[in-house]
């Protein structure tokens, strides 16, 4: 005689076939939100998670990230977010890692103002990096920004707006490294002094005002790391003002004559 299963048993047994049947439905939809509870899309995660590793090249990586798991998790991170905003929670909150990877995906495939948005956000609410990324977020992002930033303007593309979104935090919240706080300083003060290709030439400023901008950034720079490297840079905007000023004392004296 078969020995018979009891009601906790049987209901255990339910869920577990409910939990398969809507982790199935999620797999063949694409969309997390079947997966109701957090425990079940965490699941469905770490699935993801395991396909995602398995590509070798990382544009496909990344292609990946943008054409399906943004698609698929990014709603999911909206909807917890909408209601934080709804129950107003402003603090520390339960860790939500799928949040947590959409930001750093976000960053990967170049959508910078929804993952500076999203990033500031994690911060605010006291979230775990994502996964085994061994960062705090504001190292992480001022990072990830500063690379960006870094291959436009050396293209002559704007840097703005996101670059200053992030110095700003990094000047004033953020307690960075030494060394990474002078390279935002120092980055500031040449981005005043590039030109529409990309170039530093102090020598192609004509404002005296923007040329003492760039100078005290880059002082500012040299008193938080003594390897920032900008005597030489800041010497040729020295140069660059006395010429200036030399050249106004003369159109002024000239002006003076002609009267």
């Amino acid at each position: 005689m078969k020995k018979a299963i009891g009601g906790a048993s049987i209901l255990a047994w339910r869920e577990s076939r409910q939990a398969k049947k809507q982790l199935e439905k999620v797999s063949l939809t694409s969309n997390g939100k079947y997966a109701p509870s957090l425990h079940l899309q965490l699941i469905e995660l770490e699935t993801d998670l395991k396909r995602l590793k398995a590509f070798a090249r990382r544009s496909d990586k990344v292609s990946h990230k943008r054409d399906v798991l943004l698609p698929k998790w990014l709603p999911i991170t909206t909807d917890y977010l909408a209601k934080l905003d709804a129950n107003n929670q402003k603090d520390k909150v339960d860790d939500h890692p799928i949040f947590a990877y959409c930001i750093v995906w976000l960053f990967d495939v170049g959508e910078l103002g929804r993952a500076i948005e999203l990033a500031f956000r994690a911060i605010e609410l006291d979230q775990p990096m994502a996964g085994s990324i061994r960062r705090q977020w504001a190292g992480f992002i001022a990072d990830t920004v500063f690379d960006w930033a870094e291959v436009q303007a050396e293209n002559g593309n704007s840097i703005e707006p996101y670059f200053s979104m992030v110095f700003k935090r990094v000047v004033n919240d953020w307690k960075l490294p030494e060394p990474v706080t002078a390279k935002f300083y120092k980055f500031a003060g040449l981005a005043l002094l590039r030109t529409t290709n990309g170039d530093i030439k102090p020598t192609q400023v004509g404002d005296i005002s923007r040329l003492q901008q760039a100078d005290a950034l880059l002082e500012k720079a040299a008193s938080l790391h003594k390897h920032a490297q900008v005597k030489t840079v800041r010497n040729k905007i020295d140069m660059r003002i006395r010429a200036l000023e030399a050249y106004g004392s003369q159109e002024s004296g000239s002006q003076e004559q002609g009267q």
